[in-house]
């Protein structure tokens, strides 16, 4: 009782203090089938499974995150946990489709309310690093929970033997949608920018690992002292205005070998 008390807190702890109101009717977004053994949208169950599996998972980590601990929480039994999901790594990429699904909703609707191609690449590349407008598009999840789990473990969901195997069937798609989304916001606002998709991977990157930096590393960015995503936002921004305007196309046999 007393294990299952501090996991309850350590997940209350996890969770994000603000959060961000729905903009829309909730919008039951899908990641890939191929990662669920049943749909945990389609019961109680599941849809608990989802919400407390979350939180429990941002409270623990992946590696002492368990269907056992779980269960406990929600008051189901590990054995059924198993019929949604094969494993907790099929979770985990489940939240990461997730998340990005969400994310590159929300750069959409930005991009349309835009007044140009400048500010509509301000405004994904504001979104990307989390500094969104106070009316979002709605999720079945806390969207800032999700973006704390990419955060904190979000590399696991790739970093790994399967990798190969696992983009064979396509479970990366909802990242490189973005990547890709963002990438033509910068073709936008220059036609021959060079080498679009590798700067847009490359921002996206920065905006979910610097913010680990800043909690975790803090030495290694000088945005520790502030810990602000606005100010992560600024730099980002900044970075890639300079980018666009001054980049030069790399030319083939120009680099030495």
């Amino acid at each position: 009782m007393a294990g299952r008390r501090a996991i309850t807190v350590s997940r209350a702890a996890a969770r994000p203090r603000a959060r961000v109101a729905a903009a829309s009717p909730l919008v039951h977004l899908r990641p890939d089938p191929a990662l669920s053994l049943r749909d945990p949208e389609g019961s109680e169950v599941g849809r608990a499974m989802l919400v407390d599996g979350l939180a429990l998972m941002n409270a623990l980590g992946l590696e002492a995150f368990t269907f056992r601990k779980l269960a406990a929480e929600i008051g189901s039994t590990e054995v059924t946990l198993y019929k949604y999901f094969p494993n907790k790594q099929r979770l985990l990429q489940y939240y990461f489709q997730l998340y990005w699904l969400w994310l590159r909703q929300l750069c959409g609707r930005e991009v349309e309310r835009a007044r140009d191609p400048h500010d509509a690449l301000r405004r994904c590349v504001e979104a990307i690093c989390g500094v969104w407008p106070k009316e979002v598009p709605a999720l079945q999840v806390d969207p800032r929970a999700l973006r704390l789990l990419v955060i904190e473990e979000g590399m696991k969901s790739y970093l790994h033997k399967q990798v190969d195997e696992d983009n064979a069937r396509r479970l990366f798609a909802p990242y490189k949608d973005l990547s890709a989304f963002l990438a033509e916001r910068l073709v936008a606002c220059r036609r021959d920018v060079p080498m679009p998709r590798s700067f847009a991977t490359t921002v996206i990157e920065m905006a979910h690992s610097l913010p680990f930096a800043m909690e975790h590393l803090p030495s290694l960015t000088e945005l520790s002292s502030r810990k602000d995503l606005k100010h992560l936002a600024l730099h980002l921004l900044h970075r890639t205005e300079t980018y666009v305007e001054h980049a030069k196309p790399i030319r083939k046999g120009s680099s030495k070998q």
